[in-house]
């Protein structure tokens, strides 16, 4: 047997099969090494020894690049059953000729995916701390502080974090088989773009301790409503047992909402939560270079800016207390962390033109509630030139997006830079609110040329530079045209 094969499998056949209700073609057996070690549902991703689930989305079918896949490497395929029995002749041909590759027929590519998922969690998951995040916003930054937090108590090796957004339908179950098994913490973010996503991938990860970041305004556009958003945001919490706790912000109206069946016990945490409960008294907001407060008297220095962010340390906080952390390993987790790319990413640059400037790059995600935070968060800052804003598109909003972006524009109206740039067509909307700023129909390299070329004839020291808007709108394209090629 070759070295690879010798490695050990995520999962066995009877694991898979039973945990998926998958079949072998026909009366087949494998009688060959079953044995994956990674799981991909990208065929460009594939290499020796994996799992392959193609999906089927809007515009392609997954099971068009099996033969990819088998060419990588890939040693196990799910195949869906209705796409095997249209396809039965072509199927049944290239299963004989690709022997090596173990093939398993399943109802449902992306149920089986998370069923697999769900296996492999109960194995290697069981006796690990398990923390959940989620929230309309604030998620992934709230998961990168109790990442770095617990890595200073449990060991850099011991932790294991969601990499980037993999917090989907497909993103958590693939995130799940990354676990090693031999960690003490695995801390996974939750996403949700359907109804009911949340309540599947919840049931995938089973976690004991939960963090509901807020219920906002993204995805209302699914959902139709906060409540129905916090509906589904509280499923995260359906597995916490009575050992296990659940955190939600005191100040958010369904706080209560959701946390009425939680088992376990129940933490609120908030600006408003008295010290001698958390721990934590506010000391000073440094504006664009963080917040200051005091930890069980230990003073902490958090870069990250926006009070936003302050209110996200204190969910950590509000676990990690539970967990068992102490205040100085709480303190120097929290400390170690520095600005998330694309997201509140404060940074002092030099312009083509050697004019030294603050850009705030805030363009990984964006909706009512996060635009909202960071434009009256940019209004009370202090000690900055001018304030220029390049606001684009909100996404994902359905029918409450023309209002939405209205608001924006009764914003802007308050909070008075003193040059904005609204991009996109649904931006439209906040410019007929508010027609003092420059509008552009789309972020084409065009556009941000122009709006480059705009900046550098206005532009003065220390200005403040806003780049927010949703990630497709990809603002981010407009920092090398401001400063030079080298820069992103």
């Amino acid at each position: 047997m070759s070295d690879e094969l010798k490695k050990e499998t995520l999962l066995s056949l009877d694991e898979v099969l039973h945990g998926t209700g998958g079949r072998l073609p026909g009366e087949k057996t494998f009688s060959k090494n079953f044995c994956f070690t990674d799981v991909q549902t990208d065929s460009r991703n594939v290499k020796p020894l994996c799992l392959f689930v193609p999906l089927i989305g809007e515009n392609q079918n997954g099971h068009d690049y099996i033969p990819q896949a088998v060419k990588n490497g890939a040693s196990v395929i799910f195949v869906m059953e209705n796409e095997y029995n249209q396809k039965k002749d072509f199927y049944d041909g290239f299963f004989s000729e690709n022997a090596e590759t173990c093939f398993i027929l399943v109802n449902d590519n992306l149920h089986a995916l998370q069923d697999a998922a769900r296996v492999y969690a109960e194995k290697k998951c069981k006796n690990m701390i398990r923390i959940s995040i989620t929230g309309s916003s604030g998620k992934t930054t709230t998961k990168e502080m109790m990442v770095a937090v617990c890595k200073k108590h449990f060991g850099e090796d011991f932790v294991y974090g969601t990499a980037g957004n993999f917090n989907s339908e497909t993103g958590l179950p693939l995130s799940v088989f990354k676990v090693t098994g031999r960690e003490k913490v695995c801390i996974l973010e939750m996403g949700m773009n359907r109804e009911n996503e949340i309540g599947e991938i919840s049931s995938v990860f089973k976690s004991n301790y939960g963090i509901i970041t807020n219920i906002g305004t993204a995805h209302i556009g699914i959902l139709g409503s906060r409540e129905n958003i916090a509906k589904e945001k509280r499923k995260s919490l359906d597995y916490i047992p009575k050992e296990g706790a659940a955190f939600v912000n005191e100040a958010d109206s369904y706080a209560d909402f959701c946390v009425q069946n939680v088992k376990g016990k129940i933490v609120k945490f908030g600006k408003n939560v008295p010290s001698k409960i958390s721990g934590v008294t506010f000391l000073e907001d440094k504006g664009l270079f963080g917040t200051e407060f005091l930890l069980d008297g230990l003073k902490v220095c958090l870069s990250l800016s926006g009070e936003y962010n302050f209110y996200n340390a204190l969910a950590v906080i509000a676990c990690a207390k539970e967990l068992g952390i102490p205040p100085q390993e709480i303190k120097d987790g929290l400390e170690s962390l520095s600005s998330i790319p694309g997201r509140m990413e404060v940074r002092r640059m030099s312009l083509k033109n050697r004019t030294n400037v603050i850009i705030l790059k805030d363009c990984y995600n964006a909706n009512l509630d996060s635009m909202e935070k960071v434009l009256r968060f940019c209004k009370e800052l202090k000690d900055i030139g001018k304030k220029i804003f390049i606001l684009a598109d909100m996404k994902e909003l359905g029918d409450e997006s023309e209002k939405s972006h209205r608001k924006i524009g009764q914003i802007l109206h308050e909070v008075s830079p003193d040059e904005v740039f609204l991009v996109g067509e649904e931006m439209k909307s906040a410019s007929e609110e508010y027609p003092l700023g420059h509008y552009f129909k789309n972020s084409s390299d065009e556009s941000l040329f122009e709006i480059a070329e705009k900046i550098m004839k206005t532009v003065s020291e220390n200005d403040l530079i806003l780049l927010k808007g949703s990630h497709s709108m990809h603002l981010e394209r407009l920092i090398p045209l401001l400063c030079g090629e080298g820069e992103k």
